[in-house]
């Protein structure tokens, strides 16, 4: 298989695994604000990501923090007949959500660092046009 493409794959997969790790963040932080459906967080984080949030299957997420404590069900509805679950954040949902959250930021602050430091090293590696003695 050529290099190209297992890089890409790769790719693929980090973005993917980034965004299943972020999902509970930003499924918790809607709901700390208020009760929502799924159908509802879905929506928001399509529209105010410009689709680059979009969660194709939800409810193993909605499932696995159920089980952790940190949602539960607030209430169940019926409109244009499809049952709606509204969904709440937990005492526990919240406390996580302070952890996790303090973790995104602590992270994304020392990627910043690097990232800034790595700008202000010089180029030690020869110009294309140079040509490497043999």
């Amino acid at each position: 298989m050529p290099r190209n493409v297992e890089k890409r794959d790769y790719s693929e997969k980090m973005a993917e695994n980034l965004k299943k790790a972020l999902t509970e963040m930003l499924i918790l932080s809607f709901l700390s604000k208020k009760d929502m459906t799924i159908y509802e967080i879905l929506n928001i984080l399509d529209k105010q990501s410009n689709s680059i949030c979009k969660i194709q299957y939800p409810y193993g997420v909605i499932y696995r923090m159920s089980d952790r404590g940190y949602i539960e069900i607030a209430g169940k509805a019926i409109s244009d007949d499809r049952r709606r679950i509204h969904y709440r954040i937990t005492h526990i949902g919240r406390e996580y959500l302070g952890k996790i959250t303090y973790e995104y930021h602590n992270f994304l602050s020392g990627i910043n660092m690097i990232l800034n430091y790595i700008d202000t090293l010089e180029d030690e590696r020869p110009n294309a046009d140079t040509v490497l003695p043999k």
